[in-house]
């Protein structure tokens, strides 16, 4: 795979490379026999590598999310607000605010069809809960710049509706998956029928190299897409996180991608695309006159 001629990308790219050699050494390590102990360890890893490499305004936990309507099952990992949110540490389990919360990630050793169904039924669960958002400053400022335009325009408006972004999902599979990834347009059904509410934001494959995340077309028509990045697959799957944390976040600066830095893994192309029915509003503002 070719990587980009400038240093900046080609050390981002090889930093990213040895990272996720180090998960996967990590991985084959026999810490313990116990698998739920062994399960721990992994999970732990992969905290420490997120710690390392998003905002230090985010903290990097596990435990269950919780908002005044519905829940999370217990979560393996937990982004969230740790600067402007509380969190209750409890005794078997940290309880988080459903609005503090960014993107929650769930982590498996190897893929199996019922580990698949397990990460849906937690992606659904985070999907139930409901948000209760207090006005922000970016509120503030897009009623400010709306209340302008009305005023140059010489038309009333009556406020704008807002959508907001639902709790960013994520899934990691350290091994296998491979029969699962050969033939996407075998699962299409499955796709179109499930996508929306049971598939993560994002799905990292990491020995296979393959990243699952979905996106909208032009025309705003929501699709699956499976990319063979090879070893630079963490790097997508960390700059999609990101974006993820970017958009349910308000910041007094531009956001902040890698995108810049990864422009050789941006020109690849998805070896499956495939389309499903959105129902939900997408996030975003509509002004009402």
């Amino acid at each position: 795979m070719k990587q980009g001629d400038g240093s900046g990308e080609s050390r981002v790219l090889h930093y990213f490379q040895a990272k996720s050699r180090q998960l996967l050494a990590t991985s084959d390590l026999a810490i313990c026999e116990h698998p739920g102990l062994s399960g721990s360890h992994r999970e732990e890893f992969q905290r420490i590598y997120l710690r390392e490499v998003i905002p230090h305004r985010y903290g990097v936990g596990r435990g269950m999310v919780y908002g005044l309507s519905g829940r999370s099952r217990e979560a393996d990992i937990v982004i969230w607000d740790s600067q402007n949110y509380p969190s209750l540490p409890m005794l078997d389990h940290s309880f988080y605010f459903a609005e503090s919360v960014r993107v929650v990630i769930e982590s498996k050793s190897r893929w199996s069809t019922q580990d698949w169904r397990d990460v849906q039924e937690k992606t659904r669960a985070i999907r139930s809960i409901t948000l209760e958002y207090s006005q922000s400053l970016r509120d503030e400022i897009s009623m400010i710049r709306q209340d302008i335009i009305s005023l140059k325009v010489g038309r009333q408006h009556n406020g704008e509706l807002i959508v907001r972004p639902k709790i960013g999902t994520a899934a990691v599979f350290i091994e296998g998956g491979r029969d699962f990834l050969r033939n996407p347009k075998g699962i299409s059904d499955e796709i179109e029928e499930s996508a929306e509410e049971a598939w993560p934001d994002v799905t990292l494959f990491l020995r296979e190299g393959v990243v699952v995340s979905k996106h909208e077309n032009s025309s705003g028509d929501p699709y699956v897409g499976f990319y063979r990045l090879e070893e630079n697959a963490l790097i997508d799957f960390t700059n999609t996180l990101l974006r993820l944390l970017s958009e349910r976040t308000v910041s007094t600066h531009g956001a902040f991608y890698l995108d810049n830095y990864m422009q050789s893994v941006m020109e690849i192309e998805p070896y499956a695309v495939v389309e499903y029915e959105g129902t939900l509003w997408p996030p975003g503002r509509t002004p009402i006159w």
